[in-house]
């Protein structure tokens, strides 16, 4: 339609005197202005429908060799996207449908056709095509959202399967689209309990937002998501569907637990500061004492006990020292090491912690690829989780299993074994400093270990559950 209100209308007609019936028929029409513009051979038709100027296409359904459906095609190719209404001179069910499943608007029989069907056509077919040029707009619109989100958007089904899912998908888990198109739901969830309570909740309420859950992707790696979704019954049958965001908050997750972890690392620094002083002050006195006494005191008895004072101030001055390097992020000098070196070398000086408690290590280690790393850091890592494990299982019936698996330029190592296990609280509070659940530990271990892995650009993950055993994932880079 024109600024001036005209309907530009383009019948496509081999026959003169239908087409003056026709002009006629619009004449009659005082509700609305038109201006018909007459193609009587096929060919005269292409050139008008290319010019794309028309309001709505009217076309016969014998043009000779050629039909109402072949331009109906053609103007389809050319992107025309205004109405288009078929005519022809009987009534044909099969061609009517065939006419609609093409793209046609609407069907006239010419024997039928007057002024006032006529205008009521015209005036229903560009109503229509305007509300569909709209929703195709909307639809655009969205699709793009849908599309460019960097979270995850997804559509499933009450039985879990997913119906349609954005690319960012595919960067979130791994998948591509077309796996994860082939999935159910309850397959990307680490606990499987968490799907259950999802839906359950979102099945009362008919929303859900800011569900915190943990998602796993395509190689294992644990992913910290929220998830927000609404109940969806849009068919007879009364089926469900979730329209769902998934939020991945992995990065965020363990940047603060990095920073509380290293908020603690700081204070406990300065408290090992306050206190080395504190305490090598009166053991230095007392260390001069001793020298003194042993100048004054010849008794072969009294050197024993100068002997025990010496070496236990030896000790607290070697805790007081350890106790300063844990407390200090932990210098990496990083070269070019294989991976599997770093397992057997592990191994080794834990070997005879194992033998002692007659321990079975299970091994299996995937391909052997290079790390850019600090051999011996990476290796008292290692051996701070063995160690624990050696720890946790009872002599005789403990089984630790080390394996390794490179994928995606990540090797993971998991260290499994069967022994105590943690509770929830425990796990949570794992890797901070001089934090312990062992009558003699210092708590010191499992922080070194998560702070040289951190400077490593590495990930640690743990599960446990109590009197079930504890497995740990260590994730590095490959080179």
């Amino acid at each position: 339609m024109n600024d001036n209100g005209i309907i530009k209308v383009l019948l496509v007609e081999d026959d003169e005197d239908d087409y003056i019936l026709f002009k006629e028929y619009l004449s009659e029409i005082t509700a609305q202005n038109h201006d018909l513009v007459w193609a009587s051979t096929y060919e005269k038709a292409k050139t008008e429908i290319v010019s794309g100027k028309h309001d709505i296409y009217i076309y016969d359904y014998l043009l000779g060799t050629k039909t109402g459906l072949d331009l109906i095609e053609f103007t389809l190719k050319e992107g025309i996207d205004a109405p288009i209404v078929l005519l022809t001179g009987l009534g044909n069910a099969d061609l009517d449908r065939r006419a609609m499943e093409m793209g046609a608007s609407d069907y006239l029989v010419k024997s039928e056709i007057d002024s006032e069907k006529l205008e009521r056509s015209i005036r229903y077919c560009i109503k229509q095509n305007n509300i569909l040029k709209k929703l195709k707009a909307s639809e655009k619109k969205f699709r793009s959202f849908f599309e460019n989100s960097y979270d995850v958007i997804y559509i499933s089904n009450q039985h879990g399967d997913i119906l349609d899912i954005n690319k960012s998908a595919e960067r979130l888990f791994g998948y591509t689209v077309d796996e994860l198109l082939k999935m159910n739901a309850a397959q990307l969830y680490d606990n499987p309990l968490d799907r259950s309570r999802f839906i359950n909740s979102i099945n009362k309420t008919g929303v859900f937002s800011n569900f915190e859950v943990t998602l796993k992707d395509k190689y294992g790696n644990r992913k910290y998501c929220t998830l927000a979704a609404n109940l969806q019954r849009i068919d007879e049958v009364g089926n469900i569907y979730y329209q769902g965001i998934v939020h991945d908050m992995t990065r965020r997750k363990k940047a603060e637990q990095d920073l509380l972890i290293a908020e603690k690392l700081i204070v406990t620094g300065r408290l090992a500061r306050a206190l080395a002083h504190e305490v090598r002050n009166p053991l230095t006195n007392i260390n001069l004492a001793v020298e003194q006494l042993e100048e004054d005191v010849v008794s072969d008895d009294s050197k024993t006990y100068f002997d025990i004072i010496r070496r236990n101030s030896n000790r607290i001055n070697d805790l007081v020292t350890q106790l300063m390097e844990n407390s200090r992020p932990p210098e990496i000098l990083s070269e070019k090491i294989s991976l599997h070196n770093i397992l057997n070398k592990t191994l080794a000086l834990a070997n005879d912690r194992a033998a002692l408690k007659n321990i079975r290590i299970e091994t299996h280690f995937g391909e052997n690829l290079e790390l850019q790393a600090d051999e011996s850091r990476l290796v008292t890592a290692l051996l701070n989780i063995i160690i624990n494990a050696i720890e946790a299982v009872e002599p005789e019936k403990g089984v630790i299993r080390i394996s390794s698996d490179c994928k995606n330029k990540k090797c993971i190592i998991t260290i499994e074994d069967n022994g105590r296990g943690m509770t929830s609280q425990e796990v949570s509070s794992i890797f901070e400093p001089y934090f312990t659940a062992k009558a003699n530990g210092m708590g010191l271990g499992l922080s070194s270990t998560h702070s040289i892995i951190r400077n490593h650009n590495g990930q640690i993950e743990v599960d446990s559950e109590l009197y079930k055993g504890s497995r740990f994932r260590v994730i590095l880079e490959v080179l």
